[in-house]
């Protein structure tokens, strides 16, 4: 399953939030309100957007993760690194 960031836009956060949280409960990752990385059976940021049900309602990005660096709390390290061996299996 490929790794994406999902991104709220403007004040679409808590449906994004929802829409997240419920349709991956257990493939996703809150790094803050209105920000997720999201472990998807999906192939395409698209078809994230079509699942989650926000598309055409909800102002969002959401772009592929190839590739990570940053800062951040030790356990959104731990939580990609498991997913990245998921998805490289």
């Amino acid at each position: 399953m490929p790794l994406f960031l999902v991104v709220a836009l403007q004040n679409s956060g808590p449906a994004i939030d929802e829409a997240v949280a419920s349709e991956f409960p257990d493939t996703s990752y809150q790094i803050e309100p209105g920000k997720w990385a999201v472990n998807a059976d999906v192939p395409t940021s698209k078809a994230i957007s079509n699942k989650l049900g926000i598309r055409e309602t909800q102002s969002h990005i959401i772009v592929p993760i190839r590739g990570y660096t940053g800062r951040a709390k030790p356990d959104l390290w731990e939580w990609l690194s498991a997913q990245s061996a998921k998805v490289d299996a």
